[in-house]
């Protein structure tokens, strides 16, 4: 390995990175173990500080697992499966993208509708507030594995906003915007079965326990933006919680 120096990101970023690619050329399988902290660090030219924190990353988005006391190992299923630590907000579109997966979303649907007294209390509003609703299933490789349904405040996000180039994720669309500061959000994972719908959409009979993520959004204000349902393939998916 060279050291790292070769741009203008952080270090640990940059460490990240290259890890990475070594991960996903093959260098290290699934399931191996990397060199040791202290030798990685002296490679790649940087303090192991900065390692532990592009580590900390690289363990986050479930590529590597770390066991105290043992060592560093590429997470065996690694390249099988979308992997990512709850922790972390992101959408499936970054998800699968940092997996160089392809995506594409199908049967997308926006509309403006009113919010009923559910959706009014999750998104902190007077009922009959109208909302942005956006339906689509999001196939990975060709496969469907996921049906998203996001609901926002109009006035945050007018329906007109996803034109053409609306690439499935309300979540990243709203990060992109300047108006509105997204910061956190409050997240449930359950298991469910699923319904006559979510089989037509997920190509898979109905009754099959599937995954639900349900979401909101919340700004630096703790203002609710976004209110999501999510509905994954359990065997495509795996979600964990890193804790400290």
């Amino acid at each position: 390995m060279h050291e790292l120096r070769i741009d203008r990101r952080p270090l640990h970023i940059q460490a990240q990175q290259h890890l990475l690619r070594l991960i996903e050329d093959g260098t290290y399988e699934p399931g191996e173990q990397l060199l040791s902290e202290s030798n990685l660090a002296a490679q790649l030219g940087i303090s192991r500080p900065t390692l532990r924190e592009a580590l900390l990353n690289l363990e986050q988005d479930g590529v590597i697992v770390r066991k105290h006391g043992v060592g560093t190992f590429v997470a065996p299923t690694y390249g099988e499966r979308l992997t990512s630590g709850l922790e972390r907000l992101d959408s499936v579109l970054a998800m699968a993208g940092r997996h160089g997966l392809s995506t594409r979303v199908l049967r997308l649907s926006v509309e403006e509708i009113p919010a009923d007294e559910k959706l009014a209390k999750r998104l902190d509003l007077p009922p009959s507030t109208p909302l942005t609703r956006v339906r689509r299933t999001i196939a990975v490789d060709g496969r469907s594995v996921a049906y998203l349904v996001d609901f926002a405040p109009a006035e945050v996000l007018p329906a007109q906003a996803l034109g053409a180039s609306f690439d499935g994720s309300v979540l990243d669309l709203l990060k992109r915007r300047s108006s509105v500061r997204v910061h956190e959000a409050v997240a449930e994972i359950t298991a469910i079965n699923a319904s006559d719908v979510l089989a037509e959409h997920l190509k898979i009979e109905a009754g099959q326990a599937i995954l639900l993520l349900s979401e909101t959004v919340l700004t630096d204000d703790l203002v609710p933006v976004e209110y999501s349902l999510n509905y994954f393939l359990p065997d495509v998916f795996d979600f964990h919680v890193l804790r400290r």
